[in-house]
Formats: structure tokens, C-alpha cells, sequence
């Protein structure tokens, strides 16, 4: 879905093209309008677009202008003008930036919509990525790379002191970024990388990912990658060095440019190598001190999924920072010498992955069932280390009454409570059931919780046509347009935007049934600035005039 913003400082034109593109349903677009070039600004900053259809002459900021404005911050996007003259100087001016085209309004609606259409499939030619992933495959890793990496990952768990952390450190490694300044961490993972791929096409795969995010992420931003030991993908972002603006208004920029692209790099890698990737972003700048704890705490938000979907972009640390303000989030066990088999347990039991959870508890506890003495300390690490796993997920997700109510959670680090080490495993198998039957409610819960939240906001703000976008709607609940908008359809069954005309049609039966109420104030009243443009609309999912409708209803109780 490609987000198209109409800029006119005629109304009359901006609301009439709005209509036309909203109804276009084959072109799959999220259409946002302006009525100046300051509002079309404001839209700009607060999130992605990717077509501007924008007359050339307006008051305050005309079309060059904003021109500038959007290359500077959304170089991908391409520019369509409309005129109402051929004025010669506008053209040659607009005509040195890539991505514009020039039309004139004179020319009709089919002509605007091929010119939209041209657009979109230029931006569908640009999101191919063979030469890319062959790059990938040339480019894996040098000796600074990998002390790079290590560099970075020791970060994340704490082992320098902060004045370690300095720039000729930074330099010495060839790291492009400042250690006087603080940072953006965005965490990404592959979803759908399949059980035993072996480890080169993994990294041919991960490293891909890397370079689709490099291809938008150098456009506007200085930044570092790296792998941690689970295949997440880490980066540390600044503004470019070169910028002199507020640096609270950098940082704000730098937040909407990442969560803007990261959706196209989505798109991009399920294209190039059908990789559903999915982020969390983390909603603020950290210092280098701080990073820890945000990477734990954006791991977390990584896991808090949402339906059964992926490819998600969460971008609220603060939603995971609500639910565990009263846990205390513990730090990991140290388990057995096999420890990359708990570790793979206590993994998949994070994530959610049910299947290869219990399948990797049948491979640790084939042989635990079969051993005889309660006392044998090679079976008591075993068990405990299970045991461990589970306590540290309950403990960390706040659990103990949910378990509890189900089953004796005394028997967790008791192994004389059981009769049998058979008796152990089938405990410990009940535990990791329970585990999975919460987690699967608390899924459905936070599912409907949004959609909850997206319904209420819609038919509480239907007047309001900018805070019913797709865009606004996502940001509501943190979560990518792309997503919510999969995530709406697969819980209500219908597409949000069939919803919302849904709900319109049923507001406007209930205003036109009174006869007090005038026709254009019903058309207010729904978000519709032209009243022509509301019997369009009626007449198109009715059959009927909106006046034909109220007459019909008047008639029948008379």
C-alpha cells in the first residue's frame, strides 16, 4: 500500500481528486490531502509518502518549495504537478529534481490517475533487488567488521565502562558514528527463516536485509549494523553529522525517516528473498549507558505479538514498559553444559514457536523419564534448568496467579514433590502448556483490545477525515499501517477502509432519518467538507440519493 498526499489550495479540486483516489480500490492507495503547502508539511513530517499530487502555485509555500521540502525528507518520493497554465519557469525548475512529472489540470482525471499509476509502478521497478542480494554475497564480512560487531554486542551487555566507550575507539573501528551523542536502536528479525537453513544462506539472507536497509537508511542518517546471538538485527542510528538543526527536531525526523522506510524494507526483502521481517524501534534516544537495558526491553517488545501475522513494526518501548512496571525483569540463568539447547528452549518459548518448543523438551527430557534416582545430580541440573526457563518467563511476564489457578507452581523447584522423574517431565510439560494456553489468550486479548480501540476511534471520529487514515489509525496503537491494516481484516473480516464506509453509511441513515437535520449537516457531521461529494458516496453504495432515501423512510412511516 503506497500513501499518496493531494496538495491544492482550491478546495474544490483537493476534496475532488481525494474522492476519486479513495475510490480507486485496484490501486490500493492510503490518500491524505492538503489544502497549502505549510499543511502538506505537517502531513510530510508526521509520516512516509510516496506520491505528492500537488499544484504548482499556491499562496505561502508554492509547489517548488515544497519540492525541496520533500526531497529533503523523502528523497523516494515522486512528485506529480498540476497547473493550470503552462508557465515555463515552474517546468524547467521542477524538471531538475528526479521522480517529478508535470501536468496540466486541464488535461482531465484519467490523465491524473495514469500519471498516478506510472508513479506507483516506478516505485514498484525501484524496490527490485537482484543486484543487491548479489552484492550480499560478495560482501560477507571482513576481520574490522567482525571486531566491530563484537565491539557492539559487548555493548549491549554491559561490559565497558562508559569512559571505554569513546571516539577513538569508534575510529580505531571505523565506526560512522558519535560517541559524544546519544543514539536510536531498531531491532529487526527475520520471521520466516526456516528450522535447519543452513548457516551461509541464513547469512546470505540476514545480510541482504542489511543492505536493503543500508539503500534507505544512508539516504538521510549515519548508523552502524550488527547480529546478535539470536539473528536479530541491531542498528545504531544518529542524525548525519552534517545537520545543524534543533536537535530535538533531528531526532524527531530521524524517528519518522526510520519508521517511514522500514516498511519499504519490509517490502523490499519479501520481495527480493520472500523474508517477512519484523521491528521494534525504540521511541527515543538512548545514551550509550542506557542501550542495556533498552535492548532488553526492545526484545521484549519484539515478542509482543499481535494476531498470528508478522512483519510487524512496533514502534513504543512505553507499551512494554506499562505491563512491567511491577516486574522485575531478571537477568538469565546460567544453565548446563548443553547450553545451547536450553538456550534454543527458552527461545522458542519467548517467541512463541509451541511446535518446536516441545519439540526440543521431548529431545532434553528423553532420557530424564528414564532415570531412576531422584537424587542424580546430571537429572537435577536438567530439570532445573527447565524449571529455570519457566520461573524466569513467569517471573518476567508477571504469571504467578495465572499459573497458579492451573496448577501447584510450588512444584517448580521441588523435585521432591514428584514421585517419579516421569512424573517430573509430565509437570514440566503441563507448566510449558499452561505457558502457551496464557500466552495465546493474552494474544487474543491484545488483539481485540485493538481492534477495540480502532473501532471506538472510528466511530467516535468519523467526521474527522485526517484521523481515520490508515497512518493515524496505526500510530494510535503503535503498530505499522501495513499490519494493522492485515491485522483488521483477518479479526473483522472486512477491510478497514470498507469499515469505515460502513460506518459512515450507518451514521448517515441514522442523521437522515430525522428530518430536522439538513442534508449538508449530515454530510459535516461525517467528514465530508462538499455535500456533493456525500451523495456520491450515498448514491454509489445505496442506489439511492441521500433526499431519494430520507423520502423513502418519511414515506413508509406515514
Amino acid at each position: 500500500m503506497y500513501r499518496l498526499l493531494i496538495v491544492d489550495d482550491e478546495a474544490i479540486i483537493t476534496d475532488g481528486l481525494y474522492e476519486v483516489f479513495q475510490n480507486l480500490t485496484y490501486l490500493d492507495l492510503d490518500v491524505y490531502k492538503a489544502y497549502s503547502g505549510k499543511e502538506a508539511l505537517d502531513i510530510l513530517n508526521r509520516t512516509r509518502i510516496d506520491i505528492v499530487l500537488s499544484d504548482i502555485c499556491m499562496p505561502e509555500m508554492d509547489g517548488l518549495q515544497l519540492l525541496k521540502e520533500i526531497d529533503g525528507r523523502w528523497p523516494e518520493c515522486r512528485v506529480i504537478f498540476l497547473s493550470g497554465h503552462t508557465e515555463f519557469e515552474y517546468v524547467y525548475n521542477a524538471i531538475q529534481y528526479d521522480k517529478v512529472n508535470y501536468l496540466l489540470k486541464t488535461e482531465g482525471y484519467n490523465k491524473v490517475i495514469a500519471a498516478v499509476e506510472n508513479a506507483a509502478e516506478d516505485i514498484e521497478k525501484s524496490l527490485k533487488w537482484e543486484a543487491l542480494i548479489k552484492k550480499a554475497e560478495d560482501q560477507i564480512g571482513t576481520t574490522q567488521e567482525l571486531l566491530k560487531d563484537d565491539f557492539l554486542k559487548n555493548i549491549l551487555k554491559g561490559r565497558y565502562f562508559p569512559q571505554e566507550i569513546n571516539q577513538q575507539q569508534f575510529d580505531e573501528l571505523g565506526l560512522q558514528l558519535d560517541s559524544n551523542h546519544s543514539v536510536i536502536m531498531l531491532i529487526g528479525r527475520i520471521d520466516n527463516l526456516p528450522k535447519g537453513l543452513p548457516y551461509s544462506i541464513k547469512s546470505r539472507r540476514i545480510y541482504t536485509v542489511r543492505l536493503i536497509a543500508e539503500q534507505f537508511f544512508s539516504l538521510h542518517m549515519q548508523f552502524e549494523h550488527f547480529i546478535d546471538e539470536n539473528f536479530n538485527l541491531i542498528w545504531f542510528i544518529q542524525p548525519a553529522k552534517d545537520r545543524k538543526e534543533d536537535i530535538k527536531s533531528l531526532w524527531n525526523e530521524c524517528l519518522v525517516f526510520i519508521r517511514g522506510n522500514t516498511e519499504l524494507i519490509q517490502k523490499g526483502c519479501m520481495e527480493s528473498i520472500e523474508a517477512s521481517v519484523s521491528f521494534a524501534l525504540d521511541d527515543s534516544p538512548a545514551k550509550w549507558s542506557e542501550l542495556p537495558n533498552r535492548y532488553a526491553t526492545l526484545k521484549m517488545v519484539l515478542n509482543y505479538r499481535f494476531g498470528h501475522d508478522s512483519g510487524m513494526l512496533l514502534t513504543d518501548r512505553r507499551v512494554m514498559e506499562k505491563e512491567l512496571k511491577k516486574i522485575q525483569v531478571q537477568s538469565s540463568e546460567k544453565l548446563s553444559i548443553n547450553r545451547m539447547q536450553y538456550e534454543l528452549l527458552a527461545e522458542t518459548l519467548e517467541y512463541g514457536k509451541k511446535d518446536d518448543f516441545f519439540e526440543y523438551f521431548e529431545e532434553l527430557t528423553e532420557n530424564l523419564k528414564k532415570v531412576r534416582s531422584l537424587h542424580n545430580l546430571v537429572a537435577l541440573e536438567q530439570y532445573h534448568s527447565i524449571a529455570l526457563i519457566f520461573l524466569s518467563y513467569i517471573n518476567r511476564w508477571n504469571l504467578i496467579e495465572q499459573v497458579a489457578f492451573k496448577t501447584g507452581i510450588y512444584k517448580l523447584m521441588k523435585v521432591d514433590e514428584h514421585e517419579t522423574w516421569q512424573d517430573a517431565v509430565d509437570y514440566l510439560q503441563l507448566v510449558g502448556t499452561i505457558l502457551f494456553d496464557i500466552q495465546d489468550l493474552d494474544q487474543q486479548k491484545r488483539t481485540q483490545d485493538v481492534i477495540g480501540v480502532i473501532q471506538k476511534h472510528i466511530n467516535d471520529r468519523i467526521h474527522l477525515q485526517d484521523e481515520v487514515t490508515l497512518v493515524y489509525l496505526a500510530d494510535l496503537v503503535h503498530l505499522n499501517p501495513s499490519y494493522l491494516s492485515r491485522l483488521f481484516k483477518q479479526v473483522v473480516g472486512m477491510n478497514l477502509s470498507e469499515y469505515i464506509s460502513e460506518v459512515r453509511i450507518k451514521k448517515a441513515k441514522q442523521f437522515l432519518e430525522n428530518p430536522d437535520i439538513k442534508i449538508n449537516v449530515v454530510a459535516e457531521n461525517l467528514g465530508y467538507e462538499i455535500p456533493t461529494n456525500f451523495t456520491r458516496f450515498f448514491r454509489k453504495a445505496m442506489n439511492m440519493t441521500p433526499q431519494e432515501y430520507r423520502d423513502f423512510i418519511l414515506g413508509n412511516r406515514s
